[in-house]
C-alpha cells in the first residue's frame, strides 16, 4: 500500500481507526465494496423511504382492490389439429415438420386475436344493440338517427373492447386452446366466450371454402385452356396421319406417359413376315421330300409302297415255297406268279405317282414363298416411307401426350380440391363456456403481490436516485481521492451526551477517536505534532469547534501545555460548550488590549487554557488580518506547547484564510453524510489560494450510515468492548 506523506515529505499514518488496525482500518483501506453490501447499506440508510414506498404501494393496492368492479371469467376450450400431420423418422424432415407445426399454431393463435374475428362476433351477437352488453360496459345505447360514420366508430370501440377482454391461452403440450372472457356479468362472459369460439370455427370453414373456390375458378380456366390445346394437338395429329395415309390400329401409353402406336403397314409386315417364314419352312420340307424321291428313299419310306412291298415279299416267299413242292405250271404257282406281277406293277405305278406329287408340292411351295417375299418387299418399302414421314407425326404425338398429361394432372387436382372443400374441419369445440359463480378479479392476494413488487421497484428507484444525488462524504477515505487531503481522523457521532463531557472519559469513543487523530498529527512534522494548528470547515455545524475542544483535551491529557483560541469572533461557541463567560478575549487583544494574561482562562477540568472570542467586533476581518494576531501566536508559543485556533467557516467569510497564514497548518473538518463535495472543493480552493498549509482532514459525525465502510463497526465494537469488560 502506498504511504501517505505531507508537504514536507514526512509519512502520515494511513489508518485513522483508534488503534491503527482492526475492522475499521481494513474496511477503510478497501478500494471498493461488494455490490450487495452497497445495496444493503443504501437500503438501511434510506429505510424510511423504502418503508414509506412499500406501505404506500400496498395501501394503493388495497384501495384499488376494494374499489374495482368485480369481473367474472368464462372459458371455452377448442381443439386445433394440423391439416396434414407428418410422421417421419428422418431427422431433417422431422425438424422441418416441427417448425411448420409451430408456425401453424402461432398463426391460429394470432387468428384467435384478430380484429376480423372480433367483427364477426360483433355482427353475430349484435352487441351494439345487446342491452346486457351495453349495461355491463356502460356504453351508449344505439340511436336510430346515427350516421354511418358514427356507427362505424361505435363498432370500432366495441371491437377494441372485445380484443381487450379476450384471453387466448394454449394448453401446454397439447392441441387444446382456452379462450376466456372477463366482464362484469357472468352470463355475458359465457355468451361472449361461446360466440368467439363458434365464430372462429365458422371463419375457418369460410376461409377453407373461399380458398378452394378461388382455386377451383383458377383451375377451371386452366382446364378449359388445356382442353382446347389437347383437342387442337389431337386434331393436328389425325389430319397429318390421314394426309400421309398412316393408319393406326392401336396405341398404348407407357409408364413415362409416352404413347406408342401400331400402324396398319406395321401389322401387315408382321403378318406377311410370319406367313413368309411358314412358306419358307414348307418349301424346305417339299424340297427335302423331292430329293428323297429322286434317291428312292422316299418310295421305301412311303406308307403305300411299303405296304405293297411287304405284301409282295410275302407272296414271293409263298411262291418260293410252292416251287419247292410243285412245278412251274402248277396252278397255285401260276396264280402266285400272276399276283406277284400285279404287285410289281402296283409298286411301279405308286412310285411314279409319289414322285410327281412331291415335285408339284415343291413347285407350289416355291411359288408361295416368292409371292410372300414380293409382298414383304413391297410392304417394307411402304413402311420405310411411312417411317420417314412419321418423324413429324411423333412430334405431334409428343405434343398430344404433353397436353394430355397437363390436362389430366390439373383435372385430378381439381377433383382433390373439390373433395377438400367439403372435408371435415380441423377445429372442434371441446368445452362450452359456463357462467362463473364467483368473480375472478379483483384478487386481493395478487393485487397486494403486484403492489408489493411495484413498491419495491419504487423504493429501489428512490434509493438509487437519492444515492446518485448525494455527493456528501460517506466513505472517509474518499477525502484522499476526491480532495487530495490525507485522512487524519474519523470521529464517531455522539447522541446521548455533550462532546465536552464525553472527551474527558478516556474510555469513550470520542476520546479514542481524537487520540488516534493526535497520533496521526505526531507524524506531520519533524518536531512531532504541529505547535500551532487552525481548525476550520466549509460551513457551520460541521464539528470544527468540538474538534478543537477535544483535540486540546487529548493533547493536554498527554502532558502537553495547550491553549485553545476561539477565533470565530462572529459566532463564538467555545464559551457555550465550556459554560464560561465571554467578557474579554481575542477581539479585545486584537483591538489593542495588551492584558493577555487576563484573557487566558485556565480549565482544570480539561487540563488546558482557553482564550475566548470576546465581544463581536464590527470589523472582524480587519482585526484577524492585522499583525496583532501574528504577535498573539508568537507570544502564546513561548508559553504553550500547542496552540489550537478555532476559526470561522470558510464559505462567505475571509477570516479563515487570514488566520491560516499565521499558523503552522490547517486541519479541515468535514461532516460526514452532509456537506456536499462541491462546497468542500470550493472551500479548499480558497485555503490553497491563500497559501495555507493543509495538514489533512477530519471527518466528523461518522454514524450508522458509514458502517459499511468499516468506521461505524470499528468504533461501535472497539469502544463498547472495553466498557463491557469493566462491567463484568
Amino acid at each position: 500500500m502506498n504511504e501517505m506523506v505531507n508537504s514536507n515529505g514526512v509519512p502520515l499514518a494511513a489508518d485513522p481507526s483508534p488503534y491503527g488496525y482492526g475492522d475499521g482500518g481494513e474496511a477503510a483501506g478497501a478500494s471498493g465494496l461488494p455490490a450487495l453490501e452497497q445495496i444493503f447499506t443504501a437500503i438501511i440508510n434510506h429505510r424510511n423511504w423504502v418503508i414509506g414506498s412499500i406501505a404506500g404501494a400496498l395501501l394503493l393496492g388495497l384501495v384499488f382492490t376494494f374499489l374495482a368492479t368485480p369481473q367474472y371469467t368464462s372459458t371455452s376450450r377448442i381443439e386445433i389439429l394440423p391439416d396434414a400431420p407428418v410422421a417421419t423418422s428422418v431427422e431433417g424432415q422431422r425438424d422441418r415438420a416441427l417448425i411448420n407445426e409451430l408456425a401453424f399454431y402461432n398463426t391460429q393463435y394470432s387468428l384467435l386475436r384478430s380484429r376480423s374475428l372480433a367483427e364477426r362476433v360483433l355482427r353475430a351477437g349484435n352487441l351494439t344493440a345487446d342491452k346486457d352488453f351495453i349495461a355491463a360496459f356502460k356504453l351508449e345505447s344505439p340511436d336510430p338517427n346515427m350516421t354511418s360514420a358514427d356507427r362505424r366508430e361505435q363498432a370500432a370501440s366495441v371491437i377494441d373492447l372485445l380484443l381487450d377482454r379476450v384471453s387466448v391461452s394454449p394448453v401446454r403440450t397439447s392441441s387444446l386452446v382456452d379462450i376466456s372472457f372477463s366482464t362484469p356479468s357472468p352470463q355475458l362472459s359465457a355468451k361472449l366466450a361461446d360466440l368467439w369460439v363458434s365464430q372462429f370455427v365458422d371463419s375457418t370453414i369460410d376461409r377453407r371454402f373461399a380458398a378452394t373456390s378461388d382455386a377451383r375458378e383458377y383451375l377451371e380456366a386452366r382446364l378449359t385452356t388445356l382442353r382446347q390445346n389437347l383437342e387442337t394437338s389431337e386434331r393436328a395429329l389425325i389430319s397429318y396421319a390421314t394426309d400421309k395415309g398412316i393408319v393406326t390400329l392401336s396405341s398404348e401409353t407407357d409408364t413415362e406417359g409416352r404413347t406408342r402406336t401400331q400402324t396398319l403397314v406395321g401389322t401387315n409386315i408382321a403378318a406377311v413376315s410370319d406367313a413368309l417364314s411358314k412358306a419358307r419352312e414348307a418349301r424346305i420340307i417339299a424340297e427335302s421330300e423331292l430329293a428323297n424321291t429322286m434317291t428312292g428313299s422316299a418310295q421305301v419310306n412311303a406308307p403305300t409302297i411299303s405296304s405293297l412291298r411287304e405284301k409282295r415279299a410275302s407272296v414271293e416267299a409263298e411262291l418260293a415255297e410252292m416251287r419247292t413242292r410243285f412245278e412251274e405250271d402248277y396252278p397255285a404257282v401260276v396264280a402266285l406268279k400272276a399276283q406277284l406281277a400285279n404287285l410289281d406293277q402296283s409298286i411301279k405305278t405308286e412310285t411314279g405317282r409319289s414322285s410327281q406329287g412331291n415335285r408339284e408340292a415343291y413347285n407350289a411351295a416355291v411359288k408361295r414363298e416368292r409371292q410372300l417375299q414380293s409382298q414383304l418387299d413391297e410392304l417394307t418399302g411402304l413402311y420405310n416411307v411411312q417411317q420417314r414421314e412419321s418423324i413429324q407425326m411423333t412430334i405431334l404425338q409428343r405434343e398430344v401426350d404433353s397436353n394430355r398429361q397437363l390436362y389430366e394432372g390439373l383435372l385430378q387436382r381439381y377433383k382433390e380440391i373439390g373433395v377438400a372443400g367439403v372435408g371435415t374441419n380441423n377445429i372442434s369445440i371441446v368445452d362450452r363456456a359456463k357462467a362463473a359463480d364467483r368473480p375472478s378479479s379483483p384478487n386481493l392476494i395478487l393485487n397486494l403481490a403486484i403492489a408489493l413488487i411495484l413498491g419495491l421497484a419504487l423504493a429501489a428507484g428512490l434509493v438509487f436516485l437519492i444515492e446518485k444525488l448525494d455527493s456528501s462524504v460517506r466513505n472517509p477515505q474518499d477525502v484522499t481521492s476526491q480532495f487530495g487531503l490525507p485522512l487524519l481522523g474519523a470521529i464517531p457521532e455522539i447522541h446521548d451526551q455533550a462532546v465536552a463531557d464525553a472527551v474527558i472519559d478516556k474510555k469513550s469513543a470520542i476520546y479514542e477517536a481524537y487520540f488516534s487523530l493526535m497520533t496521526n498529527l505526531s507524524f506531520l512534522t519533524a518536531h512531532g505534532a504541529p505547535r500551532s494548528i487552525m481548525v476550520t470547515s466549509s460551513r457551520p455545524q460541521e464539528g470544527k469547534s468540538n474538534s478543537s475542544l477535544c483535540l486540546a483535551t487529548v493533547l493536554a491529557g498527554n502532558g502537553k501545555s495547550v491553549v485553545l483560541v476561539d477565533a470565530d469572533v462572529r459566532n463564538p461557541s467555545i464559551n457555550r460548550y465550556l459554560d464560561i463567560p465571554n467578557k474579554r478575549g481575542l477581539s479585545h487583544y486584537l483591538a489593542g488590549d495588551d492584558a493577555l494574561a487576563d484573557m487566558i482562562a485556565p480549565l482544570p477540568k480539561f487540563g488546558f487554557d482557553v482564550v475566548t472570542a470576546g465581544a463581536t467586533p464590527p470589523n472582524a476581518a480587519e482585526l484577524l488580518g492585522s499583525d496583532r494576531f501574528a504577535l498573539l501566536i508568537e507570544t502564546l508559543m513561548t508559553r504553550y506547547d500547542h496552540i489550537i485556533v478555532d476559526s470561522a467557516p470558510l464559505l462567505g467569510l475571509a477570516d479563515a484564510p487570514l488566520i491560516a497564514r499565521r499558523v503552522e497548518g490547517v486541519l479541515f473538518t468535514i461532516e460526514a453524510n452532509s456537506t456536499k463535495s462541491r462546497v468542500i472543493s470550493t472551500a479548499l480552493n480558497r485555503l490553497r489560494m491563500s497559501g495555507a498549509k493543509l495538514f489533512g482532514a477530519i471527518v466528523t459525525k461518522v454514524g450508522a450510515k458509514n458502517q459499511v465502510y468499516g468506521y461505524g463497526y470499528g468504533y461501535g465494537y472497539g469502544y463498547s468492548y472495553g466498557g463491557e469488560q469493566n462491567k463484568d
